[in-house]
């Protein structure tokens, strides 16, 4: 069996990758009662954590520069992929475990680039809608979230308001296809190990604490240069920054960076798979 990991994605393999991600987005909303139980816990941990935070800023404005209500709001942005996009990891390991890898290699595409087409494309409506009820939680929590241009004019400020949503939506897009490709690369460890769910539960620790629940910021100065380092505060820290501290030189260089680390996990996810499939086809699946 041929691994098609470095198929040519062009004409109808676009076609196709756009069907799936489209279809997907489809059956997600189709659904809506499926979000009640993501909605709700998300909303409790924001609650739960406003409450941390005003016990952490009980006489204190500023802790590493950030009031209590960028905090919040911080935690409110950071946990959208969290919720929308940190579950890709069971659904392409169960796949690889249970054999069904053996018949998705036969289709004619891509499977790397088909299988994000069709995970990424829905969980995009869940993250919009965890995203929509954040604005709303966080909104009668604390207030609306900081001014982009602290105290602009009226045509300064617009324009520094739109010019921080399309940013933090693109962050969050690019958040959202890294988690993929980091999970999607772990996930294929399957190819070798029967039991790789301790990997996973090692980046989903480590993407917990470096950047999700508390900005790098509060961390320890050496701490702080070691995680810029790393992939994890692009996965959910700088959507984040730039929601609560928007700067739009700081802004680029952050959707750079996840741009960088997207396209070296693209690397990875695609190397593993190509070492993988070539495996179980020398060894019969």
């Amino acid at each position: 069996m041929r691994s098609r990991a470095f198929a040519p994605a062009r004409g109808t393999s676009r076609r196709c990758y756009a069907i799936a991600a489209s279809t997907s987005m489809r059956e997600r909303a189709a659904y809506p009662g499926n979000f009640i139980g993501s909605m709700f816990t998300y909303a409790l941990f924001v609650f739960i954590f406003s409450r941390v935070w005003a016990g952490a800023y009980a006489g204190a404005s500023e802790i590493a520069g950030y009031t209590m209500r960028m905090a919040v709001w911080y935690f409110i942005v950071a946990e959208v992929p969290s919720f929308g996009f940190g579950r890709f990891f069971w659904t392409l390991s169960r796949d690889m475990k249970n054999g069904q890898i053996a018949y998705l290699l036969a289709r004619p595409y891509d499977y790397v680039g088909y299988n994000f087409a069709e995970k990424y494309g829905g969980s995009l409506v869940e993250a919009g809608v965890i995203l929509a009820e954040g604005l709303l939680v966080g909104t009668l929590l604390v207030g609306p979230p900081p001014l982009a241009g602290g105290a602009p004019s009226l045509a300064g400020g617009v324009a520094a308001e739109a010019s921080r949503a399309l940013l933090v939506g693109l962050s969050l897009l690019l958040a959202g296809a890294l988690n993929y490709f980091l999970q999607a690369a772990i996930a294929m460890t399957a190819f070798w190990l029967e039991e790789n769910e301790a990997f996973f539960w090692i980046f989903q620790k480590l993407a917990l604490v470096v950047g999700t629940l508390i900005p790098i910021e509060f961390l320890p100065p050496i701490a702080a240069r070691l995680a810029r380092l790393t992939p994890f505060p692009y996965l959910s820290y700088a959507p984040a920054r730039i929601m609560v501290a928007y700067s739009p030189g700081e802004a680029w260089s952050l959707v750079a960076a996840q741009a960088l680390w997207l396209a070296l996990a693209v690397a990875l996810a695609r190397a593993v798979f190509s070492f993988g499939s070539r495996r179980l086809s020398v060894n019969g699946g």
